[in-house]
Order: structure tokens, then sequence, then C-alpha cells
């Protein structure tokens, strides 16, 4: 999401740029004298950006919460422990009936399945260490195809998953190993079933690859700590953007996680000495998720890991039950309609939108394709507003006819009228549009929308809201904009202006801030009782 953010706020940077050459001062201060008092005392112009918008996600490094076979099913809350926003990027999944095919096809789920073939219904004795005889691995690991020592990492996501359960005699003398929930569920042949059982597997592995590694070699584990780095890894994937990183990242994430981002010396010397022993533990987590077609890792180039379309779609289903918006966009460019192609831009990389954008622009025609992007930039909230118009913004003269008539929405006519004037000396004489005397209201709308690009969240970072309002108003003229804002109709403006005077650390700025939006909310509901006709006298 950085990377989007901070192309919007090059955007935000170029639109005040534009904004000083189409709404000059002297112009300004003539139809703003007798606006209110307070703006009339304004003098500079309006060239601040906004900073980077790096946002970003706070990276577990020191363990997660496990699933095992007591806590599957146990909500374990992502959106806390990674500090997650209500609304995530899109992610782009093929049709709903390819996804069952996809999880059947998987290695991993045919080892488990010819585990459960040999376990067969009466189950298997255990030891008292819940695991098979020596003689009884031995047969199992030929049956399913595997070397004995990778027998005890299917043993551990068998039961993780509930693939397999442990029933104890009614004397408590023997212990068997069962078919559990999901090895039956799987069996049914239930697409939605399917689905359901690889999501368990795959929570199944992220959690235990590396713990199991740990337990293996105790003495090497005993200064790391593995436990959650699993979900890490996913997680942070899921969350870059195209759903991909470098496998160097992934290792240095594990390696973070594992010995603390400040290591002590002893940390590690018992982090050099493991990965002599073992090997880097990220390469056997994404060879075991390559196995569960969880991810696939490029074997060329920075070596790129990226999540499949099932892990994909089970990261989302998990992130959208502790109620995240993650919409989901269609997997090719003729399916798409402009709320889509607007949130693929937050969702892969530079060179992958670029292409869709000129395919899906291309199918439409410039003038079309910026009269769909901009009714859509209508409904829109601040951000996605913002991506839109700098879609059309990118088209020139062809989009010209769709911001002439875009004069005709509040909610766009600034930006329209900073486009429009930018243009035309492009324009033939004949084709000039019609641009209305400007308004208060229009630059308003435009402040108000970057203005929530720093401040938009209810509870934001105190220090990071002083650091972005001061990138986007000049020292001095926070008055000015403030009371700009207490007369915009956006339907936004009064929540803006109430996070600020609640969380700017300047404590004048945030009363001039708590001032401004309750002129805001009298505004607008001043406004509304002058649409409302007055009552006759009589009935």
């Amino acid at each position: 999401m950085a990377d989007f953010d901070a192309k919007l706020t090059g955007l935000t940077a170029e639109i005040l740029r534009d904004a000083v050459q189409v709404y000059d001062t002297s112009e300004m201060e003539q139809w703003l004298a007798g606006y209110d008092p307070v703006l009339t005392a304004w003098r500079g112009d309006m060239t601040g950006g906004f900073p980077g918008l790096t946002g970003g996600f706070t990276a577990l490094t020191g363990g997660f919460p496990t699933i095992g076979p007591d806590t599957v099913g146990t909500a374990v809350s992502l959106k806390k422990v990674f500090r997650l926003p209500g609304r995530l990027p899109g992610v782009r999944l093929p049709a709903a009936a390819e996804l069952p095919a996809l999880a059947r096809s998987a290695t991993l789920m045919s080892q488990l399945e010819a585990l459960a073939s040999w376990l067969g219904h009466r189950g298997r004795q255990v030891t008292e260490t819940d695991q098979l005889s020596d003689a009884d691995a031995a047969a199992a690991a030929r049956r399913i195809g595997v070397h004995t020592e990778y027998l005890p990492y299917l043993w551990e996501y068998a039961l993780s998953a509930r693939w397999l359960e442990l029933e104890d005699e009614p004397d408590g003398s023997r212990t068997w190993a069962v078919l559990g929930r999901t090895a039956y569920r799987w069996a049914d042949r239930d697409d939605a079933g399917a689905l359901y059982v690889w999501s368990v597997v795959f929570a199944s592995v992220l959690a235990r690859v590396l713990e199991v590694a740990a337990s293996l070699d105790p003495a090497a584990a005993r200064k790391l700590n593995f436990q959650g780095q699993g979900v890490v890894v996913a997680m942070m994937l899921f969350l870059a953007k195209g759903a991909e990183l470098p496998r160097k990242e992934v290792s240095d994430l594990i390696k973070d996680g594992a010995i603390g981002e400040r290591p002590r010396r002893r940390a590690r010397r018992a982090w050099d000495g493991w990965v002599r022993a073992h090997g880097d533990p990220a390469l056997w987590l994404l060879r075991e998720l390559a196995t569960l077609r969880a991810v696939t890792v490029r074997d060329s180039g920075d070596g790129m890991v990226a999540l499949t379309p099932l892990a994909l779609w089970a990261l989302r289903r998990q992130l959208r039950q502790e109620a995240i918006e993650i919409p989901v966009l269609p997997a090719t460019v003729a399916r798409m309609q402009a709320v889509h192609l607007v949130a693929l831009a937050d969702a892969v990389g530079e060179a992958e939108f670029d292409a869709a954008a000129a395919s899906w622009v291309a199918a439409r025609g410039q003038d079309q394709a910026s009269r769909e992007l901009l009714a859509f930039a209508a409904f829109s909230g601040s951000q996605s507003r913002l991506a839109a118009v700098n879609l059309v913004r990118k088209f020139g003269i062809g989009a010209h006819l769709a911001w002439r008539d875009a004069m005709q929405r509040p909610e766009l006519r600034g930006y329209a009228r900073i486009a429009l004037t930018m243009m035309a000396a492009d324009l033939p004489e004949s084709s000039l549009p019609l641009v209305l005397d400007p308004d208060p209201d229009d630059l308003a709308w435009v402040a108000t929308d970057l203005l929530a690009l720093a401040c938009g969240d209810e509870m934001p970072n105190r220090r990071q809201v002083a650091a972005q309002f001061a990138e986007a108003v000049p020292p001095g003229e926070e008055s000015w904009i403030f009371g700009l804002m207490s007369h915009s109709s956006h339907p936004d403006v009064a929540r803006l202006l109430t996070v600020l005077g609640r969380h700017h650390p300047d404590r004048r700025l945030a009363r001039d801030a708590r001032r401004a939006a309750r002129a805001a909310t009298r505004n607008r509901t001043a406004a509304r009782a002058e649409r409302i006709p007055a009552r006759s006298g009589g009935r």
C-alpha cells in the first residue's frame, strides 16, 4: 500500500501546483472577500505537498498464537495483531469454480490422503508421546512415498488440522490415532468442503512447520524463536504489492523474528549455527508452502515469492471474518469496471497496472473511459476519487468533454476546472468549453480530499498527523484552510476537522480545527434548512 499512497501523495502535490495557476492569488482574494472574514487574511501559495504515506503494518516477530488440535477454529485476531485497517487493497482471484480443483491438485493434500488411507478406519496405536512407533512410521512413510525424516512434519500438520485425532481407550491404557473430521470432509468431494479443509491445512503448515524443525534439534533452537514466523510471512506477502516479495525479504523476516531486529551476540551465533546445520528456515517454509500450492517461487532474478489464488482466497476469507473489507477484482481486464480498475492500482505492481489500464481504456476509448472513471469518482471516498482523477488527467485533451460535463458535479468541479484550464491551450478555439466562475466550494472539495489522506483515519498517529498536515498546509495558512473547509459541502469535512481537532498535537491548531468542525456542522444544518419550504400558516 505504501507505493500507491506515495503515488497519490505525488498527485496531490501536482494538483496543488496546478491549482496555484488556475486559482491564482488575486482572483481568490476577490471572490473570498466577504465570504468569511478570516479568509481575507490569506496570503501565500498552495504548493505544499503531502509526505509519503508509509502507513505500513507492524510485522510480528515475537510469536503468534498457534493453531493446534484443541484450537483449530479459534478466532485469532489478525486484525489486532497486525494492526490492520478496516479496508485493504483488492485481490485478483479466478472464478470460484476453479479453486477446488487447485486445492485437490496440491501434493501435500495427496500425502495427507495417503496417510489417511494407511491409517484406515480403525486407526493406529501411538506411543506415550502421541507418535507412531518406529515400525509404523517406516510403514507409513513407504505408503505415502516420503522419507521417514519428513513424516514428523506431515504427522503434525495432520494433528493440527484435525485430519487425525487422538482417542484414549476407556481405561487410559492405550491411545489411538484415528481419522478426524477434516479427513472425512475432504473425502466427501464437496467443493466448499475441499476449500475449507485446504485452508485449515494451510493454517497448520504456517503455524507448525518451523516449530517442528525446531523440535527436532532443540539444543540448536534454544535461543531462537520460530513460533508464528510462517504466519508473519503469509501476512506480509498478502499485504505486499502484487502479493509477492523477494525471497531474501522472506528470509530476513524469519531471521528478524527468530533473533529480533537488535539481536545479542549469542542470538546471532545461534542463528548462524542453525543455518550451517539445517539451512535457511525460509527455504524449508517456502518448500512446504509450494507443496501445498500456497506460494510460487521464481527461479530467476530476485526469486520472487508470490501467494497463489488459493492462499489469497484463504487469507481474505480469514480477514473478512474480522470485518476487514477486501474487494475481489476480476482476473481479466475484459470483466473490469471503473471501480475495479481504480482498486487494481493498489493491488498490483506499476507495470501490471499500466498494461491493464491501457487495455481497459483501449476497449472503451478515452472519452467513454473518462466518463466511467469520473462517474465512479463522484460517488467515491477521497482516496478512490483521487486515484480515478489521476487516471483521467493522464488522458489529456482526450478527456476534455468528460471534464466539461463533470463541471456539473460539486465533488468534481474543482478538479474539472483545474484540468480544463491546464489543457485549454491545446484545444481548438471552437471546442473550448465554458468554464464556470470560481466558487470557494470547488477548492474546498479538493482541499478536503487531499487532507483526508493525511488524517482520514478515526484513530490516526498523532505525530503522523502533525507531519502530514504541516506538509499539506503552508505555515500560517491553517486558519484559512479551516475556514474554507468549514463552508464546504463535502460530506466528510466535519468528521475530518473533528479528527484533526482530536489528534493534532498543536493545541492551537487542534482548537481551530474543532471550531471549524462546529462551524461546518452549523453551515450544513443551515443549508439543509434553506432547502426546506416554509410551512404555510393554515392547514
